[in-house]
């Protein structure tokens, strides 16, 4: 079974793309005339040029508890992946959809088919549906899934707009600087040469600044853009990932933060892991990458070959200093209960709450900051531009 993608033309004129899985050209092309569309364009398994957008997780969440609420109904798995791919409007999550019932109608499993688009089913997501698919519970192992699909994406969209005063401000005292620079000061400064009288320090000041600017502005972007090229690459390395989170983890104020988003991430994928069904052993290799640092990647996985050995997790995690003791004792708690997966549950709701809480404190602390800064602008604009008008219009009265 292959997977075309196509454009193709309504019944209405109106033009859409989206893939169709068939075994030859002539079948794709019938599918789609019995849907009522007519393609124009078809090619065999490969996204048509500018249709590769990134899933965003919100996306991934909808067509998950979408998939889970057919398969709840009674709806064949193949029958519910091919509907969920024609309703969502994301071109490169309806031709992974796509692929995952062409391949699961060639015998593979759900987990192995998704599995074939890993930039839109990370292995969290592929493990947790071979964990339904084995234990029978695909449904709702969907479903819990989507759930923390959505915990995640409403985690970053509330701390991305906690950040987004403090970039609109920074921005906004950019542009005024900007204009400043490039056209109020060498105005002013041409005032004061057409009079015969000498600027004030600050104008000329200002006035050397945007004329040093604009004569090596192609200068400044090309160093610039190198520096920046260069310092992707080298963050793109293992060994400088691992020196920059190793330095994250001593800054003081950062440290906290870090580690408690850390131990966020864990407790909230460990959570969904074990509930999904996903053995402790094998929960804790998938969630130890996904933690978002490495030296405390490290310290899961030492903590996972513990508990390879017969240990207890919360001795584990213990015994590797990088955990929260809150944590720590949720986890022992949990284990004493035999309710892991639930005190994991309650340890990521309260971590998610404490980094929302640091990230608005920290972004009420920056607000006055910013706005002092905004001040100083205004104070240089009133020295170098504002007084100096005042002054010639003295001169000219």
């Amino acid at each position: 079974m292959a997977v075309w993608t196509y454009r193709a033309l309504s019944a209405g004129g109106r033009a859409e793309t989206g893939v169709v899985d068939a075994e030859t050209a002539r079948a794709a092309w019938q599918a789609l005339r019995a849907r009522g569309v007519y393609p124009t364009d078809l090619a065999e398994d490969a996204a048509l040029p500018g249709r590769t957008r990134r899933v965003r997780p919100p996306e991934l969440a909808a067509a998950t508890r979408e998939l889970a609420t057919l398969l709840a109904a009674g709806v064949p798995l193949a029958d519910a992946l091919g509907g969920v791919a024609e309703h969502v409007d994301h071109a490169t999550l309806a031709r992974a959809l796509t692929l995952a019932r062409a391949r699961l109608r060639e015998g593979a499993s759900l987990a192995d088919a998704l599995g074939a688009s890993p930039a839109v089913f990370p292995p969290l997501y592929c493990d947790l549906v071979r964990a339904g698919e084995e234990s029978g519970a695909l449904a709702g192992v969907l479903a819990r899934l989507a759930g923390h699909t959505e915990a995640e994406a409403a985690t970053r969209a509330r701390v991305r707009a906690a950040l987004a005063y403090p970039a609109v401000m920074t921005l906004a005292t950019t542009a005024v600087l900007g204009f400043v620079l490039a056209w109020v000061v060498p105005q002013t400064t041409a005032l004061f040469a057409a009079t015969g009288k000498p600027a004030p320090f600050a104008t000329r000041a200002l006035a050397a600044l945007g004329g040093w600017i604009a004569a090596g502005w192609w200068l400044i972007l090309a160093v610039g853009g190198v520096a920046a090229l260069a310092l992707r690459r080298w963050l793109a390395t293992e060994s400088a990932r691992r020196r920059v989170d190793a330095a994250l983890l001593r800054v003081p104020g950062v440290r906290r933060l870090v580690r408690t988003s850390a131990a966020g991430r864990l407790a909230r994928t460990l959570a969904t892991l074990l509930a999904g069904g996903v053995p402790l052993e094998a929960a804790l290799g998938i969630a130890g990458p996904i933690t978002g640092n490495r030296l405390i990647a490290d310290a899961v996985a030492a903590a996972c070959a513990r508990v390879r050995e017969g240990g207890a997790l919360a001795p584990a995690l213990r015994a590797q200093g990088a955990f929260p003791p809150v944590l720590v004792q949720l986890v022992a708690v949990g284990e004493r209960s035999g309710a892991l997966a639930d005190a994991l549950a309650h340890a990521a709701d309260t971590y998610e709450a404490e980094v929302e809480r640091t990230v608005a404190t920290a972004t009420a602390l920056v607000e006055p900051a910013l706005v002092l800064a905004m001040g100083a602008v205004v104070l240089v604009l009133v020295t170098a531009v504002l007084l100096p008008l005042f002054e010639l219009g003295a001169l000219a009265g």
